[in-house]
């Protein structure tokens, strides 16, 4: 939960690195002091007496999961060195997984046969420690954990459908009130423990205040040791485990919106700024001044858009570009000032053709200060895709793309055609519902002009897999192919009506 937030909110800063430092260390010593504590626990419901032996045998069984563990890791490595399909390598993956539980349970019910000790296997230490190994010390991190996303949601599914049908909701009905004890008690440490580790640290006081927030978030190692006191102990675990359940369902209502609070006020949260109203202008902004910018500036002015061109002064005196047709705008850095000074926010598309620093430092504005929808990038080095795409931003890849086009023209010679504007007379737009009249109509009774045919519908960000009955909603961004006349009539329909 914890990750998920942070990138959610793009947080970043000395509190986001203690916080995250913190919660996987508490994760690695929560699973390691669990795995103590439950041989302790069946230890005393055995009458098994406390002396050397016994803290010898728990080290041991320490170290014997760690080696386990690595174990497990070349396991792994060889599974991921071989040349086959990767659901394969899943299978394979969840098989060896499937049997460190299985050897775990095998070996504590049959070693005090043989050896005459019982002998207990932390599978989920053994795990952890195998996925450590595998994405920090092999060259497979990547597609390790590419495999693991792919799985993932099936994983996600069976176990907490499994953990929540083990719930017993008549005893929770009857112990709610030790859950809520339990919930204010944990408030209560992770407060104490937060605020006086910040003061020992000598953090910021300003830190110290809120960092507790930040840690009251709790889920998937929780949820995988409370399902394993319930089955390690089955006369009163399931009860035990139902309640420190609600314990985490509560402290997962409460910890998220806390977590976010807290960053936002410290000031290290940085998500989307919220996109302007429609003014119902068709405006953009374009970074730079080589040829592709004055191409592109002129491109958009001849489909009815209102285009300024910005560049950086010594990138104006260096070209020898015939620009007098355009609104060219000589600027001295990429500030936000600078960017409002354009009127950046009410721009519907920025787009970058600088370097990717530039860009980048473009791009991060418009996304935090302006909530700018449309951001359009030219690629330099492929190894910066990855942070423009957390920005949302469209990436055009110059070495890529040209090969793409080619493959449209192959495959589908009409539609490309169509996306590079070259039959006379006919477009692609994407047009936004702005008419709240629209609100709640179908697709199948807007009456379009019969020239015109609607490709696809995005809400939210996402694609709609659109028909007749698909219903229409404020904000709807629509792609529609038809005539030059009939897409303007498109236009003024959808647009707020005053």
């Amino acid at each position: 939960s914890a990750i998920a937030i942070v990138n959610e909110i793009r947080a970043r800063g000395p509190l986001t690195q203690t916080v995250m430092g913190v919660t996987i260390i508490s994760d690695v010593l929560v699973i390691v002091i669990f795995g103590l504590n439950l041989e302790i626990a069946e230890a005393l419901l055995t009458d098994v007496s406390f002396n050397l032996g016994f803290a010898l045998l728990l080290l041991f069984e320490l170290l014997f999961a760690m080696v386990m563990g690595i174990i497990l890791a070349y396991i792994l490595k060889l599974i991921l060195t071989l040349h086959m399909d990767g659901r394969i390598k899943i299978i394979l993956i969840l098989a060896t997984g499937y049997a460190i539980f299985a050897l775990s349970t095998l070996l504590h019910d049959n070693s005090h046969d043989y050896l005459n000790i019982t002998l207990t296997l932390e599978p989920l230490l053994v795990c952890m420690i195998a996925g450590f190994w595998v994405t920090n010390r092999t060259n497979y991190r990547a597609e390790f954990l590419k495999l693991l996303e792919e799985v993932a949601p099936i994983v996600y599914i069976i176990f907490f459908t499994l953990t929540g049908a083990s719930l017993a909701l008549d005893v929770l009905a009857a112990t709610w009130h030790i859950a809520l004890a339990l919930f204010a008690v944990r408030l209560l440490g992770i407060f104490i423990g937060a605020f006086s580790g910040g003061v020992i640290a000598r953090d910021p006081m300003k830190f110290n205040r809120v960092s507790w927030l930040t840690y009251v978030t709790m889920a998937g190692v929780s949820l995988g040791l409370a399902k394993e006191v319930a089955d390690k102990f089955p006369t009163w675990g399931p009860e035990l485990a139902t309640i420190i359940i609600a314990v985490i369902v509560l402290n997962q209502i409460v910890g998220p919106p806390m977590f976010k609070w807290a960053l936002n006020r410290v000031g290290e949260a940085h998500p989307r700024h919220e996109k302007s109203a429609f003014d119902g202008v068709r405006d953009a902004i374009i970074f730079g001044i080589d040829g592709q910018a004055v191409a592109l500036s002129r491109q958009l002015v001849a489909h009815g858009w209102q285009v300024k061109t910005a560049c950086l002064d010594t990138q104006l005196l260096g070209t020898g570009t015939a620009v007098s047709d355009l609104h060219i705008h000589p600027i001295n850095n990429f500030s936000i000032d600078t960017l409002r000074a354009l009127n950046a926010e009410n721009a519907d598309a920025i787009v970058t053709l600088l370097s990717d620093d530039e860009n980048y430092q473009i791009c991060e504005t418009a996304y935090e200060h302006l909530g700018t929808e449309i951001l359009v990038v030219r690629l330099n080095n492929r190894a910066n895709f990855d942070r423009f795409h957390r920005l949302g931003a469209l990436i055009v890849d110059p070495a890529t793309v040209m090969v793409g086009l080619l493959d449209h023209f192959v495959r589908s010679p009409s539609a490309a055609s169509l996306l590079l504007g070259m039959d006379e007379g006919q477009d692609v737009v994407d047009v936004e519902v702005r008419n709240k009249d629209l609100h709640g109509i179908t697709l199948r009774e807007l009456r379009l002009p019969l020239d015109t045919l609607i490709m696809s519908v995005q809400r939210d960000g996402h694609a709609i897999i659109s028909h007749g009955y698909t219903e229409l909603h404020y904000g709807d961004r629509i792609t529609v192919v038809g005539s030059v006349d009939s897409l303007e009539e498109i236009f003024l329909r959808f647009d707020e009506q005053i």
